[in-house]
């Protein structure tokens, strides 16, 4: 399921004195199965951007189409539900009295039978590794990595083809963003989903996404592999972003050893890295 977009731009609070454009003239192809990072800082358009896949925000100008299709007319019920978008913090959106219930909430409300309710609910619960006693409990029991799982299941359940996931892992500690994120990669490379990560976080998207948009002041300021849009670290650092941490390790690295290679974006790269030149130390 593939997202395009044409000449998009949005202005918010239009013919007011608070009129702002977020974003200008955009043009973006997002592939089938592809994971795609979207990254800029605070106010460049990134979440007004995605707000546009299902049909939140309707384009001042310009126009969306999932699957080759216009988000228009007659159809635009039935392309918003290909997309489910997870915004920050979605556990604050959990009311139920029960897991169970929480994820059935969006079924309950299309009408679905009480069998395939129960056979969907279910099914979204394995793939996020949650046992049936847990769907019995209050989701306010839950630690906070397990409600944004339970938020992230209540989206799944409705089985979108486009997962669009707003700062997913914002505020929780190292092992609630390592569930996160497995589980994210779990759905993409097992179910072959579209994902589309919006994060501040570099290290986040060095280690997970395939390619990246880069925006900056409403506008795409470039695209590209993960690797090749990290490479252009003077330019992300204009525009207020930087890379990963460990890519600056490698570069004060190469200060002192020159044939280090420094174009290194991950933890598991630098690690293969650091073992050759360790072998040769023994050596």
């Amino acid at each position: 399921m593939s997202v395009r977009v044409k000449n998009l731009s949005y202005v918010y609070m239009k013919g007011t004195a608070f009129e702002k454009k977020a974003l200008d003239n955009i043009n973006l192809n997002i592939e089938t199965g592809e994971f795609v990072g979207i990254i800029g800082h605070t106010g460049s358009g990134k979440s007004t951007l995605v707000q546009h896949f299902n049909g939140l925000l309707k384009p001042t100008k310009g126009s969306v189409f999932i699957n080759g299709e216009e988000l228009k007319g007659s159809r635009t019920k039935e392309l918003k539900r290909k997309v489910g978008i997870v915004f920050q913090y979605p556990e604050h959106q959990l009311f139920e009295e029960t897991v169970y219930k929480d994820i059935a909430f969006g079924l309950v409300k299309r009408g679905e039978s009480k069998d395939l309710i129960d056979e969907k609910v279910k099914k979204a619960a394995n793939a996020l590794g949650f046992s049936k006693e847990i769907l019995e409990r209050s989701p306010f029991e839950l630690s906070g990595g397990q409600k944004r799982r339970v938020a992230m299941a209540g989206i799944l359940v409705l089985q979108p083809e486009i997962l669009v996931l707003d700062e997913p892992a914002a505020g929780l500690d190292p092992k609630g963003r390592d569930e996160i994120f497995g589980l994210i990669s779990d759905l993409h490379k097992n179910l072959k989903m579209t994902v589309i990560l919006v994060s501040h976080s570099m290290e986040d998207i060095a280690k997970y996404v395939d390619s990246v948009i880069v925006m900056n002041r409403g506008k795409i300021e470039m695209t590209g592999s993960t690797r090749s849009i990290f490479s252009k670290m003077d330019r992300l650092e204009e525009i207020g972003l930087a890379v990963p941490q460990i890519t600056y390790l490698l570069k004060k690295l190469k200060q002192r050893i020159p044939t280090i290679n420094d174009s290194i974006i991950s933890v598991s790269e630098a690690r293969k890295e650091l073992e050759k030149y360790l072998r040769k130390a023994d050596g």
